[in-house]
């Protein structure tokens, strides 16, 4: 299934898939986690996350400590492509290193964080230093060639929820784009290897859900 939709197309899924939930009475968040109300911290839901689609696009949310978290933050979904989806002939900005062979990973690349509020609403998109997700570490030029790939539409996980994430990224480029672009420019300054715990979250940038909505 081809994510590569128009922005009237990817609004019309934000506000249907959003409309569904409502009509439903099971909203974003009810749908995410088991029972928000007891959300453990640090743990992923899904367990094993969301993957659909050819270009592995992925998702989990969790929660940090409320000492870690932004003003008015609940928790964050994770967005990932597979590694095998990055542009033929481009290499890692930072190679994560091999896991030995009794711990396996998943082979994943950070597209960027979203921030959601205790009321359910999407915050801020954020970056990420390499060793936050133990990711492949790719430039922001070659995350950004094939970000209309991104597509959680599948048999795995909440429909709705799938739809809505798939087309919050369609209409984020320009502040994914941002963040990416943010997160290069932090690590060359400050932290080249992507393993310095002191740099954690290099970039953000709000979300306007009227200003995405807009037409292009």
């Amino acid at each position: 299934m081809s994510a590569r939709l128009t922005h009237d197309e990817y609004a019309e899924m934000l506000l249907g898939s959003t409309q569904a939930m409502f009509t439903s009475g099971k909203p974003l968040m009810s749908r995410v986690l088991p029972d928000d109300a007891t959300a453990k911290i640090w743990e992923h839901y899904p367990p094993d996350d969301v993957v659909n689609g050819p270009a592995g696009s992925r998702y989990f949310y969790h929660c940090h400590p409320p000492g870690e978290r932004m003003a008015g933050e609940h928790g964050h979904f994770h967005l990932f492509f597979d590694k095998s989806a990055m542009p033929g002939g481009t290499v890692p900005k930072i190679a994560a290193p091999l896991a030995p062979r009794d711990q396996p990973r998943a082979d994943v690349v950070h597209i960027a964080a979203l921030a959601i509020s205790n009321e359910g609403l999407p915050l801020q998109w954020f970056g990420i230093n390499r060793w936050v997700t133990d990711e492949w570490l790719y430039p922001a030029y070659a995350v950004l060639a094939v970000l209309e790939d991104f597509d959680l539409r599948g048999v795995n996980g909440d429909p709705l929820v799938n739809e809505w994430l798939t087309a919050m990224v369609g209409l984020s480029r320009h502040e994914i784009a941002q963040v990416l672009r943010d997160r290069d420019i932090v690590l060359e300054l400050k932290d080249e290897s992507g393993e310095d715990r002191a740099v954690e979250v290099t970039s953000a940038a709000p979300v306007s859900l009227d200003a995405l909505l807009e037409p292009a």
